[in-house]
């Protein structure tokens, strides 16, 4: 048994629930980012593509853009963005189900390969559910979508370890989150802010490519070497979707801290070992 795994059940405060996040990256972070490279590539790069294209289309000074110029390349780049997101979750989730149930590092990338081909399709139903779910709280008002989107933050792992339906999962994030919304809701303000400030480095090329053509005044859409630069550039911005893995691992220890917290059932498992 491998003496320094994270236990993932444990009751953990605020401070705990960081530091626990930060450790389990720096522990798996050879074969957890290169899992997500591997598996989400094709999207983080045609995401980077396209919005390079995109961004290079607005730099048109020779003329103005056909709206499909510019239109279709963003559309495209925002679509394999979240897919790219979606992969990542999956990926990320599907890593820490097999973490908690392996004694030792005895799994590799294939294993999380196949076990993000078997979870692939449940959470990305669950995904469009989700996204579905929030996107009528926030029509409806705005305070309803917000409490929905951080209690349900947890519906990706409750599916997983809990092997529950759509809409019993609601009603399951409902109740683990009851009582502790402000504290799941100020880990995910936190945690973002961390991930956005971490991921500020990844858009610094692409800033210095846009203010470089804009004081240069290079046409951006006729030059090859503009498009080239806002490609690239826009590919390493993209890079920075692997970040969103931080959030996914800080939202799956609260999941176990909060059932810990009202059910004890890593207590419950320690009591049956020891019997």
């Amino acid at each position: 048994m491998n003496l320094n795994k994270i236990e993932l059940r444990k009751v953990r405060d605020f401070g705990q629930l960081l530091s626990a996040t930060f450790e389990f990256i720096r522990q798996n972070f050879k074969i957890l980012f290169k899992s997500n490279l591997m598996i989400a590539a094709p999207f983080i790069l045609l995401a980077g593509v396209f919005m390079g294209l995109y961004q290079s289309s607005l730099f048109n000074f020779s003329n103005y853009p056909d709206i499909e110029q510019f239109a279709i390349p963003f559309l495209l780049s925002i679509i394999f963005m979240v897919f790219s997101y979606l992969v990542i979750t999956i990926v990320t989730y599907s890593f820490i189900i097999l973490y908690k149930n392996s004694d030792a590092d005895s799994f590799d990338i294939n294993d999380i390969w196949q076990k993000t081909k078997s979870n692939f399709w449940m959470l990305f139903l669950t995904g469009i559910g989700y996204a579905v779910i929030i996107g009528f709280g926030f029509l409806l008002l705005i305070i309803p979508g917000i409490y929905l989107s951080v209690a349900l933050s947890i519906i990706y792992i409750v599916r997983l370890e809990e092997g529950i339906s759509f809409f019993e999962a609601i009603n399951r994030c409902i109740k683990i989150v009851s009582g502790n919304w402000w504290f799941t809701f100020g880990l995910i303000i936190v945690i973002g802010f961390i991930q956005g400030f971490l991921g500020f480095i990844f858009y610094v090329p692409n800033y210095i490519v846009t203010f470089f053509l804009a004081f240069a005044g290079i046409d951006a859409t006729t030059g090859e070497a503009g498009k080239i630069l806002f490609i690239i550039s826009s590919i390493v911005a993209s890079l920075g979707t692997l970040l969103y893995a931080i959030s996914i691992i800080a939202i799956a220890f609260q999941y176990y801290n909060l059932i810990e917290r009202k059910e004890a059932p890593g207590l419950f498992h320690q009591i049956e070992e020891i019997k």
